[in-house]
């Protein structure tokens, strides 16, 4: 049976410096380890922000459990390689307090130590020698074997290597403009690029009233080798719209290029869709970016003072991206005209609260590049106060933390 995943996760500023070695440290709540069957994989995430093709790798695990021999311990580095520290060893043993290093003498497995100490994995954590560590680091503990619970209430790691000069970014730092979510991208969609020289100190803005350009101080992004339009670049973020050309159905290449090399080309799902609607706050949740009826902001009066919530079956105009193929179509990096309007190929469904919202229209938002607009019709059903919104398209809905205000 697959089991559910359960995430915590670390946030670790990103930086590029000359030093060799860096450790990187959990600080979140402790991680809950479940009853077997509750088919649950407890997942803790380290984000490193550092690019550094390793030469040694060292993890420190702090587990709360009786019973260790219940438990799978497996750590994947930030390309994904998984590296097999426990796995149902050590039967009755209580907790774990270990670093787990290839140089040490023995295996925890065949130890099975009471106190802590070195100890090396069932697999050598030098699976990912020579991988660049930018990205994610993925703690994940399962209990495979009984009704006991527990909690994981440390992890660390600590990565040797050499710091890299060309560009650097992840499978999981590609993120949707609006929704922060990862893993898709769509013709004309928002993308932004989380990485480590990926362009000047001093981020550079493109001017939005004309023709993006698709090299912005020195720096080119590109879709299967497609040049993409530029909206921001910095050391650590590119923003950019994706080709209207790119071919769904399959994956495409994400590659950063500048004056100091090439990034590595990262595989992202190319969908038809991948809805994303803005929101004030950074990462997509909270209050939509809205406009009611009237002309005014929607809110609940704390973001402008003008802001204020929409009546029950009044009009209001929603901004998001990755609606997908337009017609007519108006070409990566250019203006939306006034006239004609260009509205989606694919039907957009909304709801509020969960009530279905008529949406009149779904298109292009006109002066803009790369943003839609949909207009919808609050149900007379929703209730007042704070609501989710989503959007789909072809079954593929924007992310749940999106909110307006109805009266």
């Amino acid at each position: 049976m697959r089991k559910l995943i359960l995430t915590l996760l670390a946030f670790v500023p990103l930086a590029f410096a000359q030093t060799q070695t860096f450790t990187y440290t959990y600080t979140g709540l402790p991680l809950p380890i479940y009853p077997d069957n509750w088919n649950t994989i407890g997942v803790i995430r380290i984000f490193v922000g550092n690019s550094i093709q390793i030469s040694k790798v060292t993890a420190s695990v702090q587990v709360q459990y009786s019973g260790v021999g219940d438990l799978n311990v497996y750590m994947y580095s930030a390309v994904g390689t998984r590296t097999k520290l426990l796995e149902r060893n050590c039967g009755s043993l209580a907790n774990i307090d270990t670093i787990f290093d290839d140089s040490a003498p023995t295996k925890f497995a065949d130890s099975c130590p009471t106190s802590r100490g070195s100890y090396r994995g069932n697999e050598p954590l030098a699976n990912s020698n020579n991988q660049n560590a930018f990205g994610n680091w993925r703690l994940a503990v399962e209990n495979n074997g009984s009704g006991n619970t527990g909690s994981v209430t440390g992890f660390s790691i600590t990565i040797t290597g050499t710091a890299l000069g060309p560009p650097a970014i992840g499978p999981n730092t590609i993120v949707s403009t609006s929704s922060f979510l990862p893993g898709l991208a769509a013709p004309g969609d928002q993308i932004s690029l989380f990485g480590v020289n990926l362009g000047p100190t001093t981020g550079v803005r493109s001017d939005t009233t004309t023709t993006l350009p698709t090299t912005l101080s020195g720096t080119t992004v590109t879709f299967d080798g497609v040049a993409a339009p530029i909206y921001y670049v910095s050391n650590n973020v590119v923003a950019v719209q994706a080709p209207t050309s790119l071919t769904t159905g399959g994956t495409t290449q994400i590659q950063v290029k500048n004056s100091s090399g090439s990034s590595l080309a990262i595989p992202l799902i190319a969908s038809t869709a991948n809805p994303g609607i803005f929101t004030y706050e950074a990462g997509g949740g909270g209050q939509a970016k809205a406009t009611n009826q009237d002309g005014s902001p929607n809110g609940d009066g704390s973001i402008f003072g003008t802001d204020k919530p929409a009546a029950a079956g009044s009009f209001i105009s929603v901004y998001a991206t990755g609606l997908g193929a337009v017609t007519p179509p108006v070409a990566a990096g250019a203006v939306s005209p006034t006239s004609p309007l260009s509205p989606t190929v694919s039907p957009v469904t909304a709801y509020i609260a969960g009530r279905a919202a008529t949406v009149t229209f779904a298109g292009l938002a006109p002066g803009t590049i790369g943003v839609y607009q949909v207009n919808l019709i609050v149900p007379l059903t929703a209730p007042s106060g704070t609501d989710r919104l989503v959007l789909y398209v072809n079954g593929i809905g924007s992310q749940t933390g999106a909110t307006i205000q109805v009266q």
